[in-house]
């Protein structure tokens, strides 16, 4: 290996998983991590805000043909 490479990835659960293939050349290398804050697991619903109450999908379906049906043909 005539250059030195940089291989990105993650480092989790005390294991290096790189973000493509790895080198074939092998020399000395260093790993370099940058800590990142956790991330918590959301749902696009979450920009959204929250529900005062949750409904189900058969619920809100109904809603959808009832408020369909007020507006008559156009």
């Amino acid at each position: 290996m005539d250059q030195t490479l940089t291989v990105r990835g993650r480092y989790v659960g005390r294991t290096f998983i790189p973000d493509g293939p790895m080198p074939d050349g092998e020399g000395t290398a260093e790993l370099v991590i940058t800590p990142t804050p956790p991330q918590t697991h959301r749902s696009v619903a979450d920009a959204f805000g929250r529900a005062a109450v949750l409904r189900s999908g058969d619920e809100i379906l109904a809603q959808i043909r009832a408020d369909r049906d007020e507006w008559g043909e156009r």
